[in-house]
């Protein structure tokens, strides 16, 4: 009997062993705290006004994922465009663009004034963005591709003074998130310095 209970012991505990190791093994990992990034831009060089009026800049258009928070990824490999968990824009691409452009309209003097539909003012000049692409690359050669459609209107006559799309692939130097986040930032900056660019052109 004495032998029979110390085996039962010995099974019982091995059991036991058993029972902790895949509970370990069935305990999820933890959750990623969540990333959100901006979009600061270095400031224009200031220069000669070339629009002697008010401009508007409205929100940038998007559609589906585009206009979303989450980041974009892509694969040159593949056509497939996913978003990253846990990776967001600290709002929405359409509000961060638009800011984003306003303060470079404003630095590099370009316009009198610079303003947003919400000032209800009435503008000589509007602005208008659509988002086509904004992404970061992953792979071998990582980087933040972005391309824009940047407009310049002409609210008296209804011309269009400048109108483009604007493609920048900045490289990363890392495949990581981060790395493509700073990446996109650069490239944002590049297509929004080289449509500044073309407004002043107007004056030649």
């Amino acid at each position: 009997m004495k032998h029979m209970t110390i085996r039962m012991i010995k099974v019982l505990a091995v059991g036991l062993l058993g029972l902790t190791f895949l509970s370990a093994c069935a305990t999820p990992p933890p959750v990623p705290d969540n990333a959100f990034y901006r979009i600061t831009l270095p400031k224009e060089k200031a220069g000669k006004m070339v629009l002697d009026g008010v401009v508007e800049v409205g929100r940038f258009s998007a559609t589906g994922s585009l206009g979303s928070r989450p980041l974009l990824m892509s694969n040159p490999r593949s056509n497939a465009v996913t978003e990253y968990h846990y990776h967001f824009w600290i709002e929405a691409p359409p509000t961060l663009l638009q800011s984003a452009l306003v303060s470079n309209l404003r630095t590099s003097n370009v316009a009198k004034q610079v303003v947003t539909p919400e000032m209800r003012v009435t503008p000589d000049y509007t602005v208008m963005g659509r988002i086509l692409r904004m992404e970061t690359v992953r792979g071998a050669n990582p980087s933040g591709a972005v391309t824009f459609e940047l407009a310049l209107r002409k609210e008296s006559t209804g011309e269009l003074l400048v109108l483009k799309e604007y493609s920048a692939d900045v490289p990363s130097s890392q495949d990581r998130v981060q790395d493509g986040a700073i990446a996109l930032e650069h490239a944002v900056h590049q297509t929004f310095t080289d449509f500044i660019a073309d407004i002043r052109k107007l004056s030649s």
